[in-house]
C-alpha cells in the first residue's frame, strides 16, 4: 500500500509568478497627508505580510493625473522601496491629458476608478484585488490568500475598519490593528451587494473582471458610488458575491470621504461630484477599449510604464451602437 506524501508548497513569490495582482492608485499631491505615511507605510506593511505568508503577488501602482512640477509618485516609491520596486511593484503613470479628456464634471479632480481599470486591464495574476493605498490587509485576508482557496467566478468582499485619526503608524502590527481601542468604525457588509466600502477590498479572478469590463467608464461625473455601481452590475450579471474572512483596515485621514463628504456650495460644488446618483439602480457597458486599452505605452528609464495620450484611447461620450430603436421603427427600417 502506498501513501500520499505532502509536498512542500512551491515558493511562487520567489519564482516571480504572481497568484494575485493588487491594484492601487494614487499621485504625489499630499492628499490625506504625508505620502510617506499614507502610501509608503501601507505598501511596506502589506508586502511584508504577504511575503511572510508566501503569497505570490504583484502590486500595480497606477499614478493618475500626475501633479505638474512634482516628481512622479513612482519615483518616490522607487527611492523609498527599492527592493519592492524591482521585485514586486509595477508602476504605471497615466498622461495627465486623460483626466481632462475623460471627465464629465470639473469637480471630481481624480477619476480613481478609471485609474483602477488601467491596473485591472494590465494585471498578470489569475486573481485581482482592487484596493486603496491607505488600506492594510487583515490577518484573515492574508491567510485566505495564502490558502489558495479562492473560487473563480466569485466576487469577494471584506469589511473596512477605520483606524482612529492620528493613530501612530510606525511599527503597526496586526495585534495593534485588531485592538478595538485603535479603531473608529467597523463596517458591516449586507447582502445582496455587500457594497459598503467596496473600493477598499474587491477581489475576483481576472476573467470575471474582464467579462464585466471593470468599473463604470460611461458615467464620469462622480468620484463616489462607482464601486457600488460595479457591485450592482456584478449582482445583476448573476455573479456570486461572498464576504471573505476578516476585515481590512483603512488608515483614517483628514480629507477622506467619511470625514469630509459634506458638499461645498451644493452638490455641484462638491469635489466628490454628484453624490446622490442612482448607483444601485443603473448599469453600464464599457467600450472594448476600457481601462485605456488602446493607449500607447512606453517604458521609462527607471522601469515605469508611461501611457501616452491619444484621442483614440478616449471612449466617446455617447455610444450610438448601444442605442436601440423603437420596435416599430426598427421593423419599418428593416423592410
Amino acid at each position: 500500500m502506498t501513501t500520499d506524501r505532502v509536498r512542500p508548497k512551491p515558493d511562487t513569490a520567489s519564482a516571480g509568478v504572481p497568484s494575485v495582482s493588487i491594484v492601487v492608485t494614487a499621485r504625489h499631491d499630499n492628499y490625506g497627508g504625508d505620502p510617506m505615511e499614507r502610501i509608503i507605510a501601507p505598501l511596506r506593511f502589506n508586502a511584508a505580510r504577504l511575503s511572510e505568508h508566501h503569497v505570490a503577488y504583484e502590486i500595480i501602482l497606477v499614478e493618475w493625473d500626475p501633479v505638474p512640477g512634482r516628481p512622479y509618485l513612482s519615483e518616490v516609491v522607487a527611492a523609498q522601496l527599492p527592493q519592492l520596486t524591482r521585485d514586486a511593484i509595477r508602476r504605471i503613470v497615466v498622461a495627465p491629458e486623460y483626466q481632462l479628456a475623460l471627465t464629465q464634471s470639473p469637480r471630481p479632480f481624480y477619476l480613481e476608478y478609471l485609474a483602477k481599470n488601467v491596473g485591472i486591464r494590465r494585471a498578470a495574476a489569475p486573481f485581482v484585488l482592487v484596493s486603496n493605498v491607505d488600506v492594510l490587509l487583515g490577518r484573515a485576508v492574508v491567510n485566505t490568500l495564502a490558502s489558495e482557496s479562492l473560487e473563480p467566478g466569485t466576487i469577494y468582499r471584506a469589511p473596512r475598519y477605520d483606524t482612529k485619526l492620528g493613530l501612530d503608524q510606525s511599527g503597526l502590527t496586526w495585534d495593534a490593528l485588531e485592538d478595538s481601542a485603535n479603531l473608529e468604525t467597523r463596517a458591516v457588509l449586507r447582502p445582496p451587494l455587500f457594497s459598503h466600502g467596496a473600493a477598499d477590498f474587491l477581489l475576483a479572478d481576472r476573467e470575471t473582471f474582464h467579462r464585466l469590463r471593470g468599473f463604470n467608464e460611461v458615467y464620469r461625473a462622480a468620484r463616489v458610488g462607482i464601486d457600488t455601481n460595479f457591485m450592482a452590475k456584478a449582482h445583476g450579471a448573476g455573479q456570486p458575491i461572498k464576504e471573505i474572512a476578516g476585515p481590512v483596515y483603512h488608515l483614517n485621514h483628514v480629507g477622506s470621504y467619511r470625514l469630509s463628504r459634506a458638499p461645498v456650495d451644493g452638490e455641484s460644488g462638491s469635489t466628490w461630484g454628484i453624490t446622490d446618483w442612482h448607483a444601485r439602480h443603473v448599469t453600464y457597458n464599457n467600450p472594448d477599449g476600457w481601462g485605456l486599452g488602446d493607449a500607447p505605452s512606453r517604458q521609462l528609464a527607471d522601469g515605469t510604464t508611461f501611457l501616452d495620450f491619444d484621442w483614440r484611447a478616449v471612449p466617446p461620450l455617447v455610444e450610438l451602437r448601444r442605442v436601440t430603436l423603437p420596435s416599430r421603427q426598427a421593423a419599418a427600417e428593416s423592410v
